[in-house]
């Protein structure tokens, strides 16, 4: 479990006893001991947060250049986020990905838009998932006009394979050097959408194609004030608000600190693993989600985390994320959408 200089910390043992009742109510959901133990952790670390007065917003630090060696010795290996700005500025994608374009090859095609709970903001989605079907290009007017529909964490790059030529992919090679590759998932949303908060065990770069986007990150140490909900997820949620309106359901959390980062066009987001992020759309944008596979960080970032994910994960379970992730190749859209994406796509790649 790491800790972040410069940001309010909770003492290590009462982290190890909060974070080891959450792995166990994953195994024992109704145990009283285990609820308890879990509760009594979390208002002892909620005291000590709140002894140090309201957090601290900290800007992620922004470089505009980075070689592939100063990002794996100062970020990577470190969990550090990391914004470069224009780092994608002069791929084919900024020209090619905008609205107009976009509609105009792909706007006949019907999509799949998929809301899973915890990454959503519409309020009515309680359950695991809400699925609708739209036209491509409908959808692209609406977001256009205000409206909330949002695609989130959708394939379209594996359904629209010829995308993937408009990425730099020597990028990728470079900065990550892993031999698993990289997954793509594309976000498209209007004014004023938001992803809620959450975190998951991939790390990955965010490439904001178009429009302005604001994030939110926030440390996995501060597990027991986020109190997400043992549901057995392949992520992790929080309903905390960042407006601080519900904070007598967490309390402590407007005294823990965050860091944030505003994206414009061209503008690349290094986020690691498991560190807890909410992302609102200030303009209408197009965004890429670009995950791949470190088991360092993995591990490094949240043991407690990393173990639920391997071990007791239901939604999917761990083999059923490998079966679906290596083997399983002639998936239905909506399998993919839940499901983590293939990363035998790294194969189809342009240059791989």
């Amino acid at each position: 479990m790491r800790s972040f200089p410069g940001m309010r910390q909770i003492p290590l043992g009462d982290r190890g006893k909060f974070s080891a009742a959450f792995f166990l109510e994953h195994y024992f959901p109704k145990s009283d001991l285990v609820r308890e133990m879990k509760e009594t952790t979390r208002e002892r670390i909620v005291r000590h947060i709140q002894s140090g007065g309201k957090g601290k917003v900290i800007q992620v630090e922004r470089v505009k250049h980075l070689s592939p060696e100063d990002f794996r010795k100062n970020y990577l290996s470190k969990g550090i986020p990391v914004l470069i700005e224009g780092g994608a500025k002069d791929w084919p994608l900024i020209e090619r990905w905008t609205f107009d374009k976009l509609r105009e090859r792909f706007g006949h095609e019907t999509i799949k838009l998929v809301q899973r709970k915890g990454l959503s903001d519409d309020d009515f989605i309680d359950e695991r998932e809400f699925s609708e079907e739209i036209g491509f290009g409908a959808f692209l007017d609406q977001v256009l006009n205000g409206g909330r529909k949002y695609m989130r964490f959708s394939p379209l790059l594996e359904k629209v394979p010829e995308l993937l030529g408009d990425f730099d992919h020597t990028f990728f090679k470079r900065m990550i050097d892993n031999p698993f590759g990289t997954a793509f998932q594309l976000f498209i949303g209007g004014k004023g959408t938001f992803t809620p908060l959450h975190n998951a065990i991939t790390p990955f770069f965010f490439l904001n194609v178009s429009g302005s986007k604001r994030w939110a990150l926030i440390p996995s140490h501060y597990l027991a004030v986020l109190n997400p909900s043992a549901d057995g997820f392949g992520y992790n949620h929080s309903e905390a608000e960042l407006d601080f309106s519900n904070v007598d359901g967490f309390p402590g959390f407007d005294c823990i600190d965050r860091m944030e980062a505003l994206m414009q066009s061209g503008d690349l987001l290094y986020v690691p693993s498991w560190m807890w992020h909410c992302v609102q759309n200030e303009s209408p944008t197009i965004g890429v989600r670009c995950g791949f596979l470190y088991p360092q960080g993995m591990v490094q970032e949240s043991l407690t985390l990393a173990l639920i994910r391997l071990f007791a994960a239901r939604n999917p379970t761990t083999l059923e994320w490998i079966y679906y992730s290596v083997f399983k190749t002639n998936l239905p859209e909506r399998d993919r959408l839940l499901l983590t994406p293939r990363w035998w796509l790294r194969k189809k790649q342009p240059g791989a």
